[in-house]
C-alpha cells in the first residue's frame, strides 16, 4: 500500500455549555485500528491557542473559568500507515446557556398554526428547493395560487416557547402570486414533479437557530393558508442531540399530484415507484393519509418537550444523514422520532458506523429503517430530489423485489431491509423490528405500554413496577424482538405490551408473537447506547399538544430523561419533579 498520508479529522460533539462535557471523534482514512491517541485541549488566548493545563483526556468538562472562551482539542497519533499526525478540531465558544435555551426565552406565538377552516390545498401551495439548508444559506420557495393575486409568507420556527409551540422569525408581505404549471408525470414510475419558477428566495441569517421551520403561506384574496416546511441546520455547532427529521417518510406518503408510494391514496390505486421533493406536501390533517407523514403529528411533540427541558439539540434530515456521514458525529446522540420508515442504504451504513464509533442512538420511533430507498436527481438534474422505492410484487414486502437493480446488485434493491435480497433486518440496528399496526383509522388510538424489567436503571425515579401501564403509548405502529438471528448481544427488554394488529402483517420469522410490542436497549461493542421505544407515538407521553386524548405522563418523561442521561446528555431546564 502506498502511503498517501491522508490527514485526519477531529470533530467535537456535545454541548459547549458551562457544566457540560465536550467529547470528540477522530477519523483518518489511513486507519486507526489499535492506535493510541493523545489529546490536548486548548483555549484561544489573545488569538493564540494555548494548552489548558491538565486537560489531556478524551473529553473536557466545561467550567466557569472557560466562559466566553473558544476551546478546541488536538489529537496526536501514528496512523496505521505509520504517519505521525497532529490534527485539531474547530474551535467552539463556551456559553452559559445553550442555543436552544436562549432561543426559547424569546417570545412565542400560536399564530404559526393553520385553523382547519383556513386550509385548502388547492388555493395556495408551495415547496422549497431544498429539504434542509445550513444557517446563513438561502432557500427558494416555489408557490402557486389557484388564482393570480397577492399573498404573504410568515416564517416560523417550531419549539416550546412557553407552550405556544412556535416563534415568528420574519414576514414577507405584498408578494404577487401566479398560477404555476401542472405536473409532469412519468408513465412508467408515476413520478410526479412540479417544475415551478422561484416565487421568493428566503435568505436565512447566521443568527438563526437550527430547527424545524414552517413558512406559512396566506392567499390575500381568500385567506386560505398552507405550509412549506424545511429544516435549518447548524453544521458547525456541536450539540448533545442530533434530531433527524424523517423527510423521506413524509415524501413516501405524500400524494400531491395523484401518486404516493401507496395504492390506497394514489390515482387508480396504482402506487408510484418514485416520488419527488419538487411538489407541495399535504397538510389536511383531517385525512388519515396525511397523518402518517405529518411532521406536526409526531416530531412537533418531541421538539416541544426537548426544548422545554433545555436539551441542546441541533436538527437535520435523513437526507443529510444519508449524504453527509460526518453530520452524525457532532452530537452525542442520534435521535429518530415518530414514523421513520424510509432509509437509504447510505443512511443505514452511516448510522451503523456512527454507532460503532461511539455515537448513541435513540429511536423514539417505530417501523424505522423498514424500506430501503435510493435518492436520485430530478429530471431537471438537481441532486437528491427524487426518492426511488420499487418495493416488491406484493407491495408489503412478502414478494420478490421489483427493482431492476435487484438482478445485478440485490443488496441495493429498493425493497425491505429484511428482504431476502437485502438481508439487513432493522433489529440488527434497533434491537427490535416492525411487527404490526392498528390500521389506517387508528392513528390517535393506542395500546398501553406495559413495564417489564422494572429494576432497570431506565426506570429509576419513576416508581414503576413490572406490569404497570403507561396509557395509550403503543401505536399506531409498533416493533418487537424478532427471533431471526440478528438480535444485538446483551439486549434488555423493557416492556411487554399487549397489542392487537389489524390488516396485513409484514414478513416475520416463524413463531413470532404478533400480540406483543417491546421497548429495548443495548450497549454496542463501541460503548454506544441504543434505545428503542418500539412505538411511533410513545413521544405523546412526553408532550401531547394537539393530540386527541392527551396522554402526557411524568413517568414517561422521567424514563426519557434517564435514557438521555445514560447517553451523557442532560437537560438544562428540567421540569419540576424530574430527577437529573
Amino acid at each position: 500500500m502506498v502511503n498517501v498520508n491522508d490527514l485526519g479529522t477531529v470533530i467535537l460533539k456535545g454541548s459547549a455549555t458551562i457544566g457540560y462535557t465536550l467529547d470528540e471523534t477522530v477519523f483518518d482514512n489511513d486507519g486507526l485500528i489499535g492506535v493510541n491517541i493523545n489529546y490536548q485541549w486548548q483555549k484561544l488566548t489573545n488569538s493564540i491557542w494555548t494548552n489548558i493545563a491538565g486537560s489531556i483526556a478524551k473529553s473536557l468538562t466545561l467550567t466557569t473559568a472557560l466562559l466566553g472562551q473558544q476551546v478546541r482539542v488536538l489529537a496526536s497519533y501514528i496512523d496505521n500507515l505509520g504517519s505521525s499526525e497532529n490534527v485539531a478540531s474547530a474551535g467552539v465558544t463556551v456559553a452559559a446557556q445553550n442555543a436552544i435555551v436562549v432561543e426559547n426565552q424569546k417570545t412565542g406565538t400560536t399564530a404559526w398554526q393553520i385553523p382547519s377552516t383556513s386550509q385548502a390545498t388547492t388555493e395556495i401551495v408551495g415547496y422549497g428547493d431544498a429539504t434542509s439548508i445550513n444557517k446563513g444559506q438561502a432557500i427558494n420557495f416555489k408557490v402557486s395560487l389557484a388564482q393570480a393575486g397577492q399573498y404573504r409568507i410568515d416564517v416560523y420556527r417550531l419549539g416550546y416557547y412557553g407552550g405556544t409551540g412556535g416563534r415568528l422569525i420574519t414576514s414577507i408581505t405584498g408578494l404577487n402570486g401566479v398560477v404555476q404549471a401542472g405536473p409532469t408525470i412519468d408513465s412508467n414510475t408515476r413520478l410526479v414533479e412540479y417544475k415551478w419558477n422561484t416565487s421568493y428566495t428566503l435568505q436565512t441569517g447566521n443568527d438563526w437557530t437550527s430547527g424545524l421551520y414552517f413558512a406559512k403561506l396566506t392567499d390575500s384574496r381568500t385567506g386560505r393558508q398552507n405550509y412549506i416546511q424545511f429544516v435549518l441546520r447548524d453544521d458547525n455547532r456541536p450539540a448533545d442531540i442530533g434530531f433527524q427529521d424523517a423527510i423521506a417518510t413524509a415524501a413516501a406518503y405524500n400524494n400531491y399530484g395523484g401518486y404516493s408510494l401507496y395504492g390506497f391514496n394514489s390515482s387508480g390505486g396504482q402506487r408510484a415507484y418514485q416520488v419527488s421533493f419538487d411538489r407541495p406536501f399535504q397538510y389536511n390533517t383531517s385525512s388519515a393519509s396525511e397523518q402518517f407523514n405529518n411532521t406536526l403529528t409526531w416530531e412537533y411533540n418531541m421538539t416541544r418537550w426537548l426544548e422545554s427541558q433545555g436539551y441542546d439539540v441541533t436538527y437535520y434530515t435523513n437526507l443529510d444523514a444519508s449524504t453527509n456521514p460526518l453530520q452524525l458525529y457532532s452530537q452525542k446522540t442520534f435521535l429518530s422520532v415518530g414514523h421513520d420508515e424510509y432509509w437509504s442504504m447510505e443512511q443505514r451504513n452511516n448510522v451503523e458506523q456512527a454507532r460503532d464509533n461511539g455515537t448513541n442512538l435513540a429511536f423514539f420511533s417505530a417501523n424505522t429503517a423498514y424500506w430501503q430507498v435510493r435518492f436520485e436527481p430530478s429530471t431537471s438534474g438537481q441532486a437528491n430530489r427524487v426518492m426511488t422505492v420499487y418495493k416488491d410484487t406484493s407491495g408489503i414486502g412478502t414478494g420478490a423485489a421489483l427493482d431492476p437493480i435487484a438482478q445485478t446488485n440485490p443488496a441495493a434493491a429498493t425493497t425491505l431491509f429484511r428482504s431476502a435480497e437485502v438481508n439487513r433486518p432493522e433489529n440488527a440496528l434497533l434491537g427490535v423490528a416492525y411487527t404490526g399496526d392498528i390500521g389506517s383509522g387508528g392513528v390517535y388510538q393506542g395500546f398501553d405500554y406495559v413495564v417489564s424489567n422494572a429494576s432497570d436503571p431506565y426506570y429509576a425515579n419513576t416508581g414503576l413496577q413490572n406490569g404497570d401501564k403507561l396509557t395509550g403509548l403503543v401505536g399506531y405502529e409498533w416493533d418487537a424482538v424478532l427471533n431471526n438471528g440478528f438480535t444485538p448481544a446483551g439486549l434488555v427488554v423493557l416492556s411487554q405490551s399487549p397489542v392487537q394488529p389489524q390488516g396485513a402483517l409484514p414478513p416475520l420469522p416463524p413463531g413470532t408473537n404478533t400480540t406483543i410490542a417491546n421497548a429495548v436497549r443495548y450497549t454496542a461493542a463501541s460503548g454506544a447506547k441504543v434505545f428503542s421505544t418500539g412505538s411511533i407515538q410513545w413521544i405523546w407521553g412526553l408532550d401531547s399538544a394537539g393530540v386527541t386524548n392527551p396522554r402526557v405522563d411524568s413517568r414517561a418523561q422521567q424514563i426519557a430523561v434517564n435514557v438521555f442521561l445514560d447517553m451523557g446528555v442532560k437537560p438544562k431546564t428540567p421540569s419540576a419533579g424530574i430527577v437529573v
